[in-house]
């Protein structure tokens, strides 16, 4: 089982957070307990997005019915089931999403491909394992005076 937390970075920190990765993967766990859930910390609020949970919820919906035999919603989560891949649990808090995976690493592959087409704003930590990246690395262009 992998169990992942999904945020997104608000478009005018992109920047600033790239190549820093590691620095905000361990402020948020530093941060991340119950209690913040839905009163997130200063520094997640000024960083990272409020999540539009209904429409992740219609997106998801429309672009993982072909890749899952079963889709279910309830309650701002989602449960998807795919005979081959496995199962995969998506739980939608206001500014994040905790993920968990059982099967095969496909079912991440489908989810973070799906959400990089949302937004390329969106990464992603795995504490157990302790990886951090961008599900769409962000791209940022330099303008020569």
């Amino acid at each position: 089982m992998r169990v992942y937390s999904i945020f997104h970075v608000k478009k005018k920190h992109q920047s600033f957070v790239y190549g820093r990765e590691r620095l905000l993967f361990e402020l948020i766990n530093d941060l991340k307990s119950e209690e913040n859930t839905f009163y997130p910390s200063q520094e997640l609020a000024y960083l990272c997005e409020l999540l539009p949970v209904e429409e992740i919820e219609e997106f998801i919906g429309q672009y993982l019915t072909n890749n899952f035999s079963t889709i279910e919603m309830k309650n701002h989560e989602i449960f998807l089931a795919n005979e081959f891949k496995g199962d995969l649990h998506i739980e939608i808090q206001p500014y994040y999403m905790v993920v968990t995976c059982v099967g095969s690493r496909m079912l991440e592959l489908d989810l973070f491909a799906t959400l990089s087409k949302f937004s390329t704003g969106f990464i992603g930590f795995n504490k157990n394992e302790m990886e951090c990246g961008w599900l769409k690395p962000p791209k940022f262009s330099v303008l020569a005076n």
